[in-house]
């Protein structure tokens, strides 16, 4: 009988310092959301610098947000541009010319 009322004591004790760490972990992603996103992601920070491959002449003509990706329209230079970023990590996640049909 005396091994059972251990053995409950223990299992309540783990419960209250499993509940008390939940609690912590909680009260720290509130006061820092931003660290604990980052540190849930490779490299994803507050602050990224990219330099994007626009050609000479060109000027941002329209930016959009579509989900999760940054839509940059350029236009001049050599013509028209569509410049897809990821904005997480600020990469370029793709590149669209627009070329005039041949007839």
């Amino acid at each position: 009988m005396k091994a059972l009322k251990a053995l409950v004591i223990g299992m309540g004790m783990l419960i209250v310092v499993g509940l008390g760490l939940l609690g912590f972990g909680l009260y720290r992603n509130t006061l820092h959301p931003a660290q604990a996103k980052a540190g849930a992601g490779e490299g994803a920070g507050p602050y990224f610098s990219v330099e994007l491959p626009v050609a000479s002449g060109s000027h941002l003509e329209q930016m959009a947000v579509a989900g999760d990706r940054v839509i940059l329209r350029f236009s001049g230079g050599e013509g028209e541009r569509i410049l897809v970023l990821d904005p997480q990590t600020g990469h370029l996640a793709g590149t669209v010319s627009l070329v005039p049909q041949k007839p």
